[in-house]
């Protein structure tokens, strides 16, 4: 069987794939020392066995190593590794063969540990070839609020933002792994805490580039809803998250070069999620690029859709076991501790519209009546950095289609600016279109007048909730930030936010402010 041979600039063409082999090894055991005669033939060995060469080639190689030629040779592989990644880019041995190898010809010393741990990107475990790796990481978020109230009566306070433990990594090279657990649910009181799982999936990497993901995992739409938490630049998502589902059981097929991603799948609901009819069902798609994408310049364009069809979770009135599909659409001020004291339920306006009532959210549809069918998300982002500045926007719309009283359409988005007063910049990834973790210049030591990363940023936020017979509200939101890294793993963020107006809705005409703060620890 002939096959075509990718390794090198034109250097191995159509071949026999058994000549191919023959000719690495005997290239390879013309120049190896007599002293590594017992590795190399533990390297025929497993060529014979896997029936890349024959018997009598196999008797003849070992012979040549034995009494190699003193006859001046071509240039050729200068270690067993270098044998081995040619028979490895031409498929010659499989990756598992490939390991066996390596250990088998003595490329693995036995003065080396089997796997080398790493601290400094979290603690890592990793077998020399990188085929197993395993790494632990955690990190948190402290936060405390205060509220200057306007008409309603709303709750200063602190908590645990986050709490969360992950491990995750690779086995047989192809297959990536992670768990990870939130330990910090938020409850009422602070009395209690629950231990909920954002992350439970399996990746297999076999057909690069193509991706393929199951299990629980970030929905691919939004750019601020598939960035991690401890990178966002203010310490809440904007507004027009109320519409994003952030994380669902489902399938992922992605793709993406140095400055292009794409992905798309399919998803049911939540991990935790338990329902007394249908389960809700989605798919959804994001695609990125970056046209212009430097180490501290780039800019970042980006689209995303998303088909929804709700939970059948809301009990048809008068009847005993028919449930329907509906959905909410709610939003605190960008402030996670918001609380109040208004009794939650729906409730119905002068003008005939219904909202809702629910614990520190001034924007509420409450449950859209009217047995929604599905609805539709579509959303565009950008974002650019130019050295210390960079801006980012998303907008957001969503399209509901119901059986009774008629469709809806909601939108919302943010636009905002940033400024590194230090001189760093926006660490942008256009192979994963997100932005990641700030490494300040200096880091802080006052000793030797390192004082970290300073970063400013403003943030002007909207969300419309009104339209047609439900009448959630419109919230406008400015906010002001400040965030200090004085190293890679420890940033401390102020932020405060000004309800600029609230229009419609229970708290029709509010407009709170708020100060608050966060201490986290990401490693």
């Amino acid at each position: 069987m002939n096959k075509k041979l990718g390794y090198g600039a034109g250097v191995l063409r159509t071949l026999d794939i058994r000549a191919v082999a023959c000719c690495c090894v005997v290239a390879f055991t013309a120049v190896i020392p007599t002293t590594s005669i017992a590795n190399e033939e533990a390297l025929l060995e497993i060529l014979r066995n896997n029936k890349l060469i024959s018997e009598a080639q196999y008797d003849a190689l070992r012979k040549a190593s034995v009494e190699p030629t003193k006859s001046p040779v071509r240039a050729t592989p200068q270690s067993d590794q270098n044998v081995l990644d040619v028979l490895l880019a031409n498929e010659l041995i499989t990756r598992e063969q490939f390991a066996v190898l390596r250990v088998k010809s003595g490329q693995e010393k036995m003065t080396n540990p089997e796997a080398r741990p790493a601290l400094k990107d979290g603690f890592k475990v990793q077998t020399q070839d990188k085929t197993f790796t395993a790494q632990l990481g955690a990190y948190f978020q402290l936060d405390s609020a205060v509220y200057g109230d306007d008409e309603t009566d709303t709750s200063s306070g602190t908590e645990l933002r986050r709490g969360r433990m992950s491990i995750g990594g690779t086995v047989f090279t192809d297959w990536d792994y992670r768990l990870e657990a939130d330990f910090a649910v938020t409850t009422q009181g602070g009395t209690s805490n629950n231990v909920s799982v954002t992350d439970a999936y399996v990746r297999w990497n076999g057909l690069r580039p193509f991706v393929v993901t199951a299990g629980s995992f970030k929905v691919p739409f939004g750019l601020e809803a598939v960035s991690s938490g401890k990178y966002l630049t203010f310490m809440e998502r904007g507004l027009p998250f109320a519409f994003v589902n952030l994380r669902r059981l489902g399938g992922m097929v992605a793709t993406n070069g140095d400055n292009w991603t794409g992905s798309i799948g399919l998803f049911g609901d939540s991990v935790t999620s338990q329902n007394n009819d249908d389960e809700g069902q989605q798919a959804a798609g994001r695609f990125t690029w970056a046209p212009w994408f430097e180490a501290d310049r780039a800019l970042h364009l980006g689209l995303s859709t998303a088909w929804v069809a709700p939970q059948q979770t809301t009990l048809v009135a008068g009847t005993a076991s028919r449930f329907e599909e509906t959905v909410v659409f709610r939003a605190k001020p960008e402030s996670n501790i918001l609380s109040d004291s208004l009794t939650a339920g729906t409730s119905i306006s002068s003008a005939g519209r219904t909202f809702g009532q629910s614990n520190g959210r001034l924007v509420d549809t409450g449950t859209i009546p009217g047995d929604v069918n599905s609805y539709v998300l579509a959303a565009a982002e950008a974002a650019g950095v130019y050295g210390p500045w960079s801006l980012q926007g998303e907008y957001t719309r969503s399209e509901i289609s119901r059986d009774r009283f008629g469709d809806l359409r909601f939108d919302g988005f943010y636009l905002y600016g940033s400024w590194f007063l230090t001189g760093e910049s926006r660490n942008y990834r256009g192979d994963k279109g997100v932005f990641e973790g700030i490494t300040p210049l200096e880091l802080f030591n006052p000793k030797y007048n390192g004082w970290g990363a300073w970063e400013l940023a403003a943030r002007y936020s909207t969300l419309h909730l009104n339209d047609g017979t439900v009448g959630g509200g419109e919230i406008d939101n400015l906010t002001l930030g400040v965030n200090w890294y004085p190293n890679t793993y420890v940033r401390v963020m102020a932020n405060y936010v000004n309800v600029l107006g609230v229009q419609g809705g229970a708290h029709d005409g509010d407009n709170p402010n708020l100060f608050e703060l966060r201490l986290q620890f990401a490693y």
